[in-house]
């Protein structure tokens, strides 16, 4: 029996999807393998956990900085062409590193120059990557491909780290990052095949009133409004845990970089399980419990990650932090995404982004200084205490929230292949 006929991998169906699903598992593989040499480069460089948050900081400040502009290309411009240009440079930026790496020549200031340019190219990267997934499956099968990219992004996470902390060990840091620049010419192909409708010219929008659209659709949804506060909480309080995670590997936990690929390995693995679960989930069931359930299970699994000093524990809390992590983003994602019009969906979609990553630098810093004179299991501990605390008012000052669900959707409808495959239209 083909597996795209059962519901938890319906969005499958679709050719383009499938194309673009199969270049991402390539692509982010390398990318993960890439995040792990990169973090444990900084470690090794430094030894210092403020410039892991430093850095940290760094790496997401553009998307704070310019990710709804990034949005505003999205709404006006071809996706397909944005998400070409974004992947390519990401490559460039891989290889340069690489080479830097191999040379003997990096430093913490180069790795800050290199890790703000790959920040301002996400910043565009996130937006068009998001709003494009509809185009490719539809709305009707939207929150199954939203989980189901989930969970893809999350088995890499399983595979990159393990194979990066392995190579790291073996033959060094710089393969890592030759091998992730070579990785994106998979995605770069799977864009290439892709067969969509030429894009239709829009008039541009200026910035503020593009601004203050978003803004009007916000004020009519006021759920939107509060699930984003949620996200920001999140984003800020409780997201930015995974910088210090390479010292709480070496100096809590006592392992070296194998153990600390496992560790990230383990969050990986239960992201991917519970993206897994909420593909089929979604298809069924409202999403608020998906939210609220998961935002509970990845606050409680940060909160043991950072008072535990076992090991094998610790991978316990990890693996529930990222089952929680998953559901609740994904389900954040699907929200927002069948909550607003097409036209604005790189906007908000650019918020979304923004506030996941954009505002990571904020906790970041926060994190560094903490932990610099309380430790990293307690930095940890304490940004998710308090993260919960937080939403739980949330919650409880607004019970509607719980019942926001998505709009009606329409039947999807039968996919059909095309009869060949057009050259690459931008």
């Amino acid at each position: 029996m083909n597996f795209v006929n059962f519901p938890t991998f319906a969005s499958l169906r679709h050719r383009n999807f499938r194309l673009f699903y199969t270049g991402q598992l390539i692509s982010l593989t390398g990318s993960w393998m890439q995040a792990l040499a990169f973090s444990w480069l900084v470690l090794v460089l430094t030894d210092s956990s403020f410039y892991l948050g430093l850095v940290g900081a760094l790496q997401t400040l553009p998307v704070l900085l310019f990710s709804f502009l990034g949005g505003v290309v999205a709404d006006h411009t071809s996706k397909l062409r944005l998400l070409f240009i974004t992947q390519a440079a990401l490559m460039v930026l891989a290889l340069v590193l690489g080479m830097l790496v191999v040379e003997g020549i990096i430093s913490v200031s180069l790795l800050c120059v290199i890790v703000f340019l790959s920040g301002t190219v996400m910043a565009f990267d996130i937006p068009v990557r998001q709003a494009f997934i509809v185009d490719l499956v539809g709305r009707p099968d939207l929150p199954n491909a939203i989980a189901l990219n989930s969970t893809l992004f999350n088995f890499t996470r399983v595979m990159g780290p393990a194979v990066g902390g392995v190579l790291i060990a073996l033959v060094g840091m710089a393969n890592c990052f030759f091998l992730n620049a070579v990785s994106f010419l998979a995605v770069l192909v799977a864009l290439f095949m892709i067969n969509l409708p030429p894009a239709q010219p829009t008039t541009w929008t200026p910035f503020r009133r593009a601004w203050r659209q978003v803004l009007d659709h916000l004020l009519e949804r006021q759920e939107l409004k509060l699930v984003l506060y949620i996200m920001t909480t999140i984003a800020i309080l409780a997201m930015p845990y995974f910088v210090l995670l390479p010292i709480l590997a070496r100096d809590v936990l006592g392992v070296g970089p194998k153990g600390f690929g496992l560790l990230s390995s383990g969050s990986g693995l239960g992201a991917f399980l519970g993206g897994l679960t909420l593909a089929r989930r979604l298809q069924r069931r409202p999403p608020m419990p998906s939210l609220i359930g998961g935002m509970g299970v990845f606050l409680l699994g940060l909160m043991g990650l950072g008072l535990c000093g076992n090991y094998y524990l610790a991978l316990v809390f990890i693996f529930m932090a990222g089952f929680g992590m998953v559901t609740l983003l994904s389900t954040g994602n699907s929200l927002l995404q069948m909550n607003v019009p097409d036209e604005l969906r790189g906007r908000i979609m650019s918020l979304f982004g923004l506030i996941v990553m954009g505002l990571a630098p904020v906790g970041s810093i926060i994190y560094g200084i903490v932990a610099h004179y309380l430790g990293p299991g307690l930095a940890i501990a304490g940004g998710s205490l308090l993260a919960g605390i937080t939403c739980g008012v949330i919650l409880l000052k607004n019970p509607h929230l719980r019942h926001l669900a998505f709009t009606e959707l329409e039947t999807p409808a039968t996919p059909t292949a095309p009869t060949s495959i057009p050259p690459f239209r931008g």
